[in-house]
């Protein structure tokens, strides 16, 4: 398979500052450490994880919102991590969380679709309209949509603008930051049978993130694990489903409702700590919370190990190095 998105080592550190006028550095959240994965074309990578984990933070600093403070992405074959070219611009587009923020409310349907052909392509109004009325069907909408303002519309109809909107450049990869979060569950599964549709349409590759496991499942070829700014494991969503290892992806597993009274043990909590983003722990990040945890896992840094065909996860019990 092609390979579109690299991404190696990747960090983001935010300094912590104390002072109102010193303004004395203390320490930094890591809000991504040391993040590498690949992107094959095509295909649809969901990444799951507890809020504050790094999830939108990483694809903030893919599309050029946030810069690392170290790493490298390359994007079809060409660094990104200093700024993309117009040309490369237009085949990374991002749909956002919030369908009442992410657009402009003094702005049409219509002009807020015609917008990115405006910066990036010379077109005549006729030629824009035959670029977006199409666009306007497939996502659900109808053309009298154009003339209306995204106050007019309900947080389902808004997401399928701000969609339509990322679609007109016709890009190869999508970045799609909990888009479904804010909506009722009846939108969320039309959405995400949206976006199933126009990937087969337009042969978009996606980098979906979700604090869902549900919807993960359902949308992923692949699962990226993230906790406190980290990998914890990669496979394909019928590996990591069926064999979780990692034990904070087998607590995750635990976490989701399962619609059965008779079953007692559902939704088991995580016991111990959390651990402060300004003072992570020197080994796991999740070693103060993990039931396995010992000394190895406190003081050195688990590497990614390949346990499966596709499958790789950062725990020291998968290394050899620790029994059980």
């Amino acid at each position: 398979m092609e390979k579109i998105l690299e991404v190696n080592h990747l960090n983001k550190h935010y300094p912590v500052k104390k002072g109102l006028i010193l303004q004395k550095e203390i320490g930094q959240v890591r809000a991504v450490n040391e993040v590498s994965f690949d992107l094959f074309r095509g295909e649809t990578l969901g990444i799951i994880g507890e809020s504050g984990c790094g999830k939108s933070t990483l694809i903030r600093m893919l599309i050029g919102l946030e810069k690392p403070t170290s790493g490298q992405i390359r994007f079809l074959g060409q660094p990104i991590e200093n700024g993309m070219s117009a040309s490369l611009r237009k085949q990374m587009q991002m749909v956002f969380q919030d369908p009442y923020s992410s657009l402009d409310p003094r702005m049409s349907v219509q002009r807020i679709l015609e917008e990115p052909l405006r910066i990036h392509c010379k077109m005549s109004k006729q030629q824009k309209e035959q670029v977006i009325l199409p666009l306007l069907g497939q996502v659900g909408l109808p053309r009298e949509a154009l003339k209306k303002y995204p106050h007019e519309f309900s947080g389902g109809q808004r997401q399928r603008i701000g969609i339509a909107r990322a679609l007109v450049l016709e890009p190869t990869l999508l970045l799609c930051d909990e888009p479904v979060s804010a909506l009722d569950v009846s939108i969320q599964a039309q959405i995400l049978n949206l976006f199933r549709d126009l990937q087969r349409q337009h042969e978009l590759t996606l980098l979906f993130v979700s604090h869902d496991m549900s919807v993960i499942r359902y949308i992923s070829d692949r699962v990226m694990v993230m906790y406190l700014g980290q990998i914890m494991e990669i496979a394909t969503k019928k590996e990591l489903f069926e064999r979780p290892l990692h034990p904070y992806t087998q607590a995750l597993m635990r976490a989701v409702p399962v619609p059965d009274p008779e079953r007692r043990d559902q939704c088991a909590v995580l016991e111990g700590e959390i651990p402060s983003p300004i003072h992570a722990p020197k080994g796991c990040p999740f070693s103060t919370r993990c039931p396995y945890a010992s000394e190895i896992c406190r003081q050195q840094r688990p590497q990614m190990h390949r346990t499966g065909e596709g499958h790789l996860t950062a725990c020291h019990r998968y290394s050899g190095e620790v029994e059980g």
